[in-house]
């Protein structure tokens, strides 16, 4: 599995982190440390911003890996395709998420939008060179590929270990965390069955069993294909762990 290209989110809750720092230490005039997309601002006037519809894709498997892409809104998928035209999609990225830090030339997976997307891409020369010049991002670049690392691993043992129900539970659970979900609030779901499906893994038929059987075991309340109330998020986090 290429780690580098999918990406997880972002040093979560930067901006309000960064300011509860600021705040609680005004008194010492302490300021909060940059994070990676603080950085990448400073490349403003080097960046492209872009626009896709629904099913666009954004780059492809093959093409050059010469951008850096952050998006701004929507959700993208990142996936592959075999000789015979299945799919698995590795990873949904969302607003706030950064992709393109790689150590190869060619993409190895193909991006698309799941719904209607804004982002910014900055030349990787340019990203290249901020980086080199910066001890301080080399590190926050470390940490985003570690955080992705770790994302990875932890989604080679669901796909490796887990049964349907535990398998749907652990992506409701990694979704809800990196939306800042609360018990009871509803879910939207930007991808479709067949989506969820293909990242777990599974049939689009299974899906659809699995989510009929959390809502009867009343983890779950269905208002509409994009919609998931979670009503038990304790149970379900107790499934997304079990092993």
């Amino acid at each position: 599995m290429p780690i580098s290209l999918s990406a997880a989110r972002n040093e979560p809750n930067a901006t309000k982190g960064r300011f509860a720092a600021i705040h609680a230490a005004s008194d010492r005039d302490a300021i909060a440390p940059l994070t990676l997309n603080d950085h990448l601002r400073t490349l403003q006037s080097h960046s492209t911003r872009h626009h896709y519809r629904r099913g666009e894709t954004i780059f492809a498997e093959g093409e050059p890996a010469d951008r850096v892409y952050k998006i701004l809104a929507g959700t993208v998928r990142l996936c592959r395709y075999s000789a015979g035209g299945r799919r698995h999609i590795t990873d949904f990225v969302l607003a706030g998420d950064l992709i393109g830090f790689l150590e190869c030339a060619d993409q190895p997976m193909t991006a698309e939008a799941v719904e209607d997307i804004t982002l910014i891409s900055y030349p990787r020369s340019c990203v290249d060179r901020l980086v080199a010049s910066n001890p301080e991002i080399r590190t926050r670049v470390l940490c985003h590929l570690s955080s992705h690392l770790l994302e990875a691993q932890h989604q080679l043992f669901v796909l490796g270990c887990q049964s349907a129900k535990e398998r749907l539970a652990s992506f409701l659970m990694r979704f809800a965390d990196r939306t800042d979900l609360a018990p009871g609030e509803t879910l939207d779901l930007p991808m479709g069955r067949q989506d969820i499906a293909d990242h777990l893994g599974m049939t689009i038929e299974t899906v659809c069993r699995t989510i009929s059987m959390l809502k009867n075991d009343g983890a779950l309340a269905v208002p509409s294909s994009h919609e998931l109330v979670l009503k038990d998020m304790r149970a379900l986090r107790a499934l997304a762990v079990e092993n």
